[in-house]
């Protein structure tokens, strides 16, 4: 009863979307989640964009499965009902060195493989005709217009009913506490029970290092990234219409006014590095304050006195790389790591997915299900 064929560890957006695409074949599958309710940690404190995939640097993987995964996003848009809005992005330059940088990304967009049709740069007049409010210092912007808004926990809880509609079993409150393997079965113990695994599939987030050397491969480490957000309240919507970015070189890569899918504004994200990975989603006062500051350079007569919530996230970076983690381990390749999970993780997600199934398929027969349903409504949404 305890012998699976796949265990997955960690049901944050990229376990679940891997727990969700996985589901279509016939294998037992497990998911273990350490909290009380999927997607926690990094999938919480998100800005929630699915990226257009101009800013990653052209020829890493991040790159090329963010456009993957965007493509890929239109599948889930058709099967399954969770709250989006298509959106425009605009990355705004106030000098000479931020128009610079914004040709730039306009090249790497075209390199990464969006369509001229996808991006283009607007003059200043454009850029104030477009959004009114943004500072009149602006000295031009780069638009795109494929990105989509999302609620990542939504998208996270959908995505992993669907699974569990599909045969994928959840066990919350089951955090990894040992890994062992003898025989070409992993053993995986936890707070709560003990369960043997063909192949595991670790999505741990930050924690992904710590599970990969917990199983015996110290290939790589994680360090964080922590961006505090302040929401403003619902008098504060229409101040902007599109996701405004500052562009990311100069201030910070991220940094956003953007309206929320539930009438809010979002402000933020700051970047802090290093912090350690328990406090990854404190508030800070002085990262409070600094945020006011950024929404100003944008939007000058944005009200930040009218902030109702702040909130922290952090992005799990593999810095030597600068790039996904996305591997079976060295010595043994049932043992798959998916970390390193930075921005553009969550545009990426269902591309990864179809990566780690490839990886899979190299360790094991997968067989489609001839029952498998890829619908899952949601009667608070009326498409």
């Amino acid at each position: 009863m305890n012998r699976y064929d796949i265990c997955i560890i960690g049901a944050g957006i990229i376990g679940s979307s891997i727990a969700r695409e996985l589901s279509k074949y016939n294998k037992k599958i497990i998911v273990l989640e350490s909290n009380l309710k999927v997607g926690l940690e990094t999938s919480t404190g998100n800005s929630g964009l699915v990226h257009g995939g101009f800013d990653p640097t052209p020829g890493k993987l991040n790159a090329k499965l963010n456009v993957l995964g965007k493509k890929r996003y239109e599948d889930w848009i058709s099967q399954m009902e969770f709250p989006y809005v298509r959106i425009d992005s605009l990355i705004v330059g106030f000098d000479e060195l931020d128009l610079e940088h914004i040709n730039m990304l306009y090249k790497r967009g075209l390199t990464n493989g969006l369509s001229t049709s996808e991006l283009k740069i607007l003059s200043k007049e454009e850029v104030l005709k477009k959004e009114p409010n943004i500072s009149s210092e602006t000295k031009g912007a780069l638009l795109c217009n494929s990105s989509i808004a999302v609620d990542p926990v939504a998208l996270t809880e959908t995505l992993m009913k669907n699974a569990i509609k599909n045969g994928v079993q959840l066990k919350l409150n089951s955090k990894v506490i040992g890994i062992s393997k003898q025989n070409d079965l992993f053993e995986i113990e936890t707070n709560d029970r003990r369960i043997n695994s063909e192949i595991i599939i670790n999505a741990a987030g930050h924690y992904a290092d710590i599970i990969s050397k917990m199983a015996g491969h110290d290939e790589f480490n994680l360090i964080t990234k922590r961006g505090e957000y302040r929401v403003l309240e619902k008098t504060e919507a229409g101040i902007v219409n599109s996701v405004v970015f500052m562009v990311p070189t100069v201030h910070g890569k991220g940094v956003i006014v953007a309206p929320t899918l539930d009438g809010h504004v979002l402000v933020g994200p700051t970047s802090e590095d290093f912090v350690p990975k328990d406090e990854t989603r404190l508030i800070t006062k002085n990262k409070y304050d600094l945020i006011g500051d950024i929404g100003k350079k944008l939007i000058p007569s944005i009200n930040m006195n009218k902030t109702c919530l702040s909130f922290s996230g952090s992005r799990p970076i593999e810095a030597k790389n600068d790039d996904f983690w996305i591997k079976p381990a060295a010595k043994d390749s049932t043992f798959i790591n998916v970390a390193g999970m930075k921005s553009p993780g969550l545009s990426s997600a269902p591309a990864i997915a179809d990566l780690v199934i490839e990886l899979v398929m190299k360790e094991t027969k997968l067989e489609l299900k001839t029952n498998w349903d890829p619908i899952e409504k949601n009667p608070l949404i009326h498409k």
